[in-house]
C-alpha cells in the first residue's frame, strides 16, 4: 500500500543535494575552529564571485551598515583581521536548515580573544552558506545577535526585551512573521513603495544582485537606494509568484527560503531563482537589516 508516494528517485536527489550542501558548510566551519588561514581559503569555491557579509556593523545612530566583500583575496584579509583577534573554539546550531544550496544556521559561537586569552559568553549569530555543486562554499553571511532596543532609535522595544514570558515571546514573533508576510505582497504586486514600507529608513540590506546580474551580492542603504533597486527590479521583471519553501519566525529574526517565478517585461521569457535571506526587525518592527543569497535564474517550461 502506497501512503505517501512522493517519487522516491526526487527523495534521494534531495537528500544528496542536502548532504552535498551541508557537507561543504562543515567542512568551512571546522576550518575556521582550526584556524589556519590558507586552509580555510581553500574551502570557498575555486573561482568566485563570492558573497561575504561577515563584518555586519550596528552605528550609535541605530543604523545599519552591512559591507560585502567578493573577491578571494578580499575574504582573506577579513578572516586574517577576525581570526588574528580571536579563535573561534565551538559553533553549536539551535535551528539548522539544510537546503539543497546552502546551509542556514541559528547558532551559539563560543570564542577567545587571543589578546589575553578571555572567553566571553556565546554569541548567538546567524549564518547563511552558499555553495553550488562543486566544492567549497560560494559565501558566508552573518549577523551577530544584538538588542532590538540598539537598532534604529525611533521607535518602543520589543515587548520580549520588557517581558520574557512565553506568551510576549510568540506574539512578537507572530508581529515579525506578519511584517514579512506584508512585504512579500508587496513583492508579489511588485508595489515598491509597499515594500519600502516594510523597511527601516536606516536600514541595509546585502542580498543577490539580480537586476544588474552579477553573480553576487549588492550593498543597498536607505530608502533611496532601495527604492531605485525594487524599481529597477519590477521595471525589468513581472513578478508572477512568490512561494516559501522553508520559513523560521523568531523575535529577532525572520529566515526563509522563496522560490520566485518572474516573467520578462518582453514576455519572451519565464525565469525561476530561489532566494535564502534572513531579516532583523528594528525597535519599531522594520526590518532594519536584510542579509541573503539566491540561486542563478533559470528558464522555466
Amino acid at each position: 500500500m502506497q501512503v505517501i508516494d512522493t517519487d522516491p528517485n526526487f527523495l534521494r536527489q534531495a537528500a544528496d543535494t542536502s548532504r552535498h550542501a551541508y557537507e561543504q558548510s562543515l567542512t568551512h566551519v571546522e576550518a575556521e575552529i582550526k584556524g589556519v588561514i590558507p586552509e580555510l581559503i581553500e574551502t570557498l569555491t575555486p573561482e568566485g564571485p563570492y558573497g561575504y557579509t561577515i563584518l555586519p556593523e550596528v552605528r550609535a545612530d541605530g543604523s545599519v551598515g552591512l559591507p560585502i566583500i567578493t573577491t578571494r583575496e578580499g575574504i582573506r584579509e577579513a578572516y586574517q583581521l577576525i581570526r588574528g583577534m580571536s579563535a573561534l573554539l565551538s559553533v553549536t546550531p539551535l535551528t539548522e536548515i539544510r537546503g539543497s544550496w546552502y546551509t542556514f544556521q541559528d547558532n551559539l559561537s563560543r570564542g577567545r580573544l587571543k589578546a589575553n586569552g578571555y572567553e566571553g559568553p556565546p554569541h548567538q549569530t546567524l549564518a547563511l552558506f552558499p555553495s553550488g555543486t562543486g566544492t567549497g562554499i560560494t559565501g558566508e553571511l552573518v549577523w551577530v545577535r544584538v538588542p532590538r532596543s540598539r537598532l534604529g532609535g525611533d521607535g518602543e522595544p520589543a515587548d520580549t526585551e520588557a517581558n520574557g514570558d512565553t506568551l510576549s515571546v510568540a506574539l512578537e514573533r507572530e508581529k515579525v512573521y506578519q511584517r514579512y508576510s506584508q512585504y512579500l505582497d508587496a513583492l508579489r504586486e511588485s508595489d515598491v513603495e509597499g515594500v519600502l514600507s516594510t523597511l527601516h529608513h536606516k536600514g541595509a540590506s546585502a542580498l543577490r544582485d539580480y537586476v544588474n546580474e552579477t553573480g553576487t551580492l549588492t550593498t543597498l542603504e536607505g530608502p533611496d537606494a532601495h527604492r531605485a533597486y525594487y524599481r529597477a527590479f519590477f521595471d525589468k521583471y513581472a513578478v508572477q509568484s512568490v512561494d516559501i519553501l522553508s520559513l523560521v519566525a523568531e523575535d529577532w529574526y525572520v529566515f526563509a527560503e522563496a522560490r520566485f517565478t518572474i516573467g520578462t517585461r518582453d514576455g519572451n521569457h519565464i525565469l525561476g531563482f530561489n532566494t535564502a535571506e534572513f531579516y532583523m526587525p528594528a525597535d519599531d518592527g522594520r526590518f532594519i537589516a536584510r542579509i541573503g543569497h539566491g540561486t542563478d535564474p533559470a528558464p522555466q517550461p
